[in-house]
């Protein structure tokens, strides 16, 4: 044969293997993700607080994908009663042949040391026979910051403190999860948002507006107070991930569910609670005074709460990871927290 058809044959047969390497790399990783996820006995999360929309979403969206999710929340508030709807909209259309949805919810506050402990004996209590501690709590209790100086001392105790309080109530908890199981052991916190990422730092310094500065403060505590426990942790065999939202203010971070339909339009009241759990949308439908309310908790797509997944299950999580809403082009992909207006 010439020379220019075994130059063929040759590429024909280079294309034939990168094909079947791939093949064969998109079924190992299949695979490890499949001996990594967690047994069923250690799916336990805790999600400190539903009471934000982003705590909820993340509660009802894991327990959809079937983690056992235990829910931090005010006592009758909204959060509660929002999470309750779900979870008996979904049991009640689940299959008979397909385990229903698993979420409690427990009356825990961040910035009470008697609430956190109670809360730890109550998740202990939630825990099934045999299983002795939970695979990874998902601290998303605090405030913006935002508000003037009154704020400030509300939102580092919340914020800061608070997570120096999560880390010491639940850390033995996760670590008997992380000797029974070589992958658990998580402790998550929200990291740097929009407004205090790298490029917004420019920005504060020259605004003078006490709110920008008391948010700034916070975020960047809970920063330095999530690296200090990450090195303080890791000898327990403990991760400590930071959740950056580089889309997303503070605001819109800790902000409530969102009331999609006033109470007065009956006509689109729905009749039982609903929810879109395959389009990580948590929209509950709860009986206020009088008539029926629907609300939304969609913070993330469905992207970025698989990034939280993936952070959940991977055998060797990163120190940060981002839930991006703006998917990056590779021209405007940084390695910081800058955002483009």
């Amino acid at each position: 044969m010439d020379p220019l058809t075994w130059l063929s044959l040759g590429l024909q047969l280079a294309a034939l293997c990168s094909i079947v390497g791939a093949l064969l790399l998109y079924l190992l990783r299949k695979v490890r993700v499949a001996e990594v996820l967690p047994v069923d006995s250690a799916k336990t999360v805790l999600v400190t607080s539903v009471d934000s929309a982003l705590g909820l979403q993340i509660a009802t969206y894991l327990s959809g994908k079937g983690w056992r999710v235990i829910a931090g929340c005010r006592q009758g508030g909204l959060g509660a009663r929002l999470a309750e709807s779900w979870l008996q909209a979904h049991v009640a259309s689940t299959p008979e042949d397909q385990p229903p949805p698993r979420l409690v919810t427990l009356e825990l506050d961040v910035a009470r040391e008697d609430l956190l402990e109670e809360a730890a004996r109550a998740t202990a209590q939630h825990l099934p026979a045999g299983e002795h501690g939970v695979w990874a709590v998902i601290n998303t209790a605090g405030s913006s910051g935002r508000g003037g100086a009154a704020c400030w001392e509300s939102a580092l105790r919340s914020n800061v403190l608070g997570a120096l309080r999560v880390a010491r109530t639940f850390s033995p908890m996760l670590a008997a999860a992380a000797s029974d199981h070589p992958y658990a052991g998580r402790l998550f916190y929200i990291g740097l948002t929009s407004d205090t990422a790298c490029d917004s730092l420019s920005r504060l310094e020259n605004e003078t507006s006490e709110g920008n500065a008391g948010a700034a403060a916070v975020r960047w505590g809970t920063w330095g107070a999530a690296r200090a426990l990450r090195a303080s942790l890791r000898a327990r065999g403990l991760h400590v991930v930071l959740l950056h939202a580089p889309d997303l203010s503070a605001a819109e971070i800790y902000a409530p569910p969102v009331q999609l339909t006033l109470p007065s339009q009956p006509s689109s009241r729905p009749e039982t609670p609903s929810s879109d759990v395959s389009s990580s949308t948590a929209t509950c439908a709860v009986t206020m005074p009088g008539e029926a309310a629907e609300y939304s908790a969609k913070v993330l797509p469905t992207s970025a709460l698989k990034v939280l997944e993936e952070a959940l299950i991977s055998p060797s999580p990163r120190d940060s990871y981002y839930l991006k809403i703006k998917q990056d082009s590779w021209f405007t992909r940084m390695p910081s927290l800058r955002v483009a207006h």
